[in-house]
């Protein structure tokens, strides 16, 4: 049996179901409305999309087929896909998996209250002002929000973005508009119904049930535009959809290779791959691509893993349990790369007793260093940034070409082998600023206690890690995911 086959789903609600349990899927893709011009310039793509779904949740996922329920171009009414919502998924029981996901033209509108994001069913219409029978984000979200207990994943690949308005209003005045978009293409006698929203708004939403399992994908931050791509002619597909499903079916979001798909790393998987997609394609991609993943606790999530790899049953979060070096390698996310050199003065195995061991840490760009020991028995250290460095003055910046060495005769301190031990040093070099607490950068270098690591730092890591430095800029979306990772394995003998 291939590894593809062996992908076992675990934790979120992409995890493995025990076999007493089912698990409920509703899957919507619509390529052709009933209002013409709703409808995809790039047929088939939709549809495509929502049965490589149902394929990724019927093979490497394992939901039974029964529990798939596939809404395509007419069944996917505004009644229907809420009705589905409501008595199909809500059929559920705690314990149980519950997906939803949608593939389709999107919309935003300012609201009195904020920003309106709408899905737009089969039969939503075009009328003065804006559009009808729009199906709300939020009441989906209201209606998932119903199912405690469950772990839920609801995946949206379309378009909720200020920019589409404008546009739709200066491309569609040349006789066009962007037909790889999933936003409204319309023409120049309706442009003009369209209210824009402006980029701060904040979507109205309710927010989620306090303890609520859920993890949500967006194919696109609030600012851009969802596309499908073009590449594929005739085959059409999504972008987004395609770099999710493949991340996962076929390992290739597994950055460190350890057999485990965690979120962080299929975040990054889609942002790279998206990004990619766009430097091909700037003419349709003016303000990049930028997925978004939020939930609580939702970036330390695993998404999938390969049967026999190290993570233990029941552990559904990567900051439960013991922490080891590969669990914490899946919250940073970033491949292996030759571009961060590690080494470690004198190299092991060293013998007990050993006096004055240092790391050295050697990037080709600038950027944002993380250090951290962990060792065999998941004792983890902090050793960069710390409280001696920011005395001096260092920020946590790593310079190309300029090295930066643990503990420097600054620190007034050494690191001697003082107890026979094994374990893993991580070196993580970030491009983009981390948005990290003043107590993370100024933490001592001593062991952290293991309450603290997956309580405090893991969630702080990963939530810096998995927000865009700033998902409205153009410059910021329009390069890849900018971070690295060398590791280095060290031994103190007897």
């Amino acid at each position: 049996m291939t590894s593809l086959m062996r992908i076992l789903l675990i934790a979120s609600a992409l995890a493995t179901a025990t076999p007493a349990l089912a698990d409920k899927a509703l899957v919507v893709g619509i390529d052709t409305y009933q209002a013409g011009q709703l409808s995809a310039q790039f047929k088939g793509g939709a549809r495509a999309d929502a049965k490589r779904i149902e394929g990724l949740l019927t093979g490497a996922l394992g939901y039974d087929r029964r529990d798939v329920k596939l809404l395509l171009d007419e069944q996917a009414t505004g009644p229907a896909i809420f009705a589905e919502l409501r008595d199909w998924l809500g059929a559920s029981k705690p314990g149980e998996r519950v997906f939803f996901y949608f593939a389709g033209q999107g919309h935003a509108s300012k609201t009195g209250s904020g920003r309106e994001d709408t899905l737009l069913p089969f039969d939503a219409t075009v009328q003065p002002g804006g559009f009808g029978n729009g199906l709300s984000l939020g009441e989906v979200d209201r209606q998932l929000g119903r199912l405690s207990g469950r772990r839920i994943t609801e995946v949206i690949d379309s378009s909720h973005a200020g920019t589409v308005t404008r546009a739709i209003s200066v491309e569609a005045s040349n006789g066009g508009g962007n037909p790889a978009a999933r936003s409204p293409q319309l023409d120049g006698s309706t442009r003009s119904i369209v209210v824009e929203p402006t980029l701060g708004d904040e979507p109205v939403t309710a927010p989620a049930p306090a303890g609520l399992d859920l993890v949500k994908w967006e194919a696109v931050s609030p600012a851009q535009t969802a596309l499908v791509d073009e590449e594929a002619a005739p085959s059409y597909r999504g972008v987004f959809t395609t770099a999710f499903a493949d991340g996962i079916e076929k390992g290739a979001a597994d950055a460190n290779g350890n057999g485990i798909v965690s979120n962080q790393e299929l975040l990054d998987y889609v942002r790279a791959q998206s990004s990619a997609y766009c430097g091909r394609h700037r003419d349709r991609c003016e303000m990049g691509l930028t997925p978004m993943l939020s939930g609580e606790g939702a970036a330390l999530k695993v998404a999938a893993t390969v049967k026999g790899t190290a993570l233990a049953a029941g552990d559904e979060a990567l900051n439960q349990g013991k922490p080891t070096a590969d669990k914490i390698l899946d919250v940073l996310g970033a491949k292996l790369s030759d571009s961060v050199r590690l080494e470690q003065f004198p190299p092991s195995p060293i013998r007990l007793g050993t006096k004055d061991m240092r790391f050295k840490v050697t990037s080709s760009q600038d950027g944002f260093l993380i250090l951290l020991s962990v060792s065999d028995e998941g004792e983890v250290v902090q050793l960069f940034p710390n409280a001696i460095a920011a005395a001096h003055g260092k920020d946590g910046r790593i310079r190309a070409g300029s090295p930066i060495m643990v503990p420097d005769p600054s620190y007034g301190m050494r690191f001697d082998a003082t107890s026979v031990t094994k374990g893993t040093v991580l070196a993580l070099v970030a491009v983009d600023p981390l948005k990290l607490s003043k107590g993370f950068i100024t933490r001592k270098i001593d062991v952290i206690p293991q309450d603290e690591v997956n309580g405090t730092v893991l969630p702080e890591l990963a939530e810096s890690l998995a927000k865009p430095a700033n998902a409205d800029s153009v410059k910021a979306n329009a390069k890849a995911v900018g971070r690295s990772v060398a590791v280095l394995r060290y031994e103190i003998v007897p």
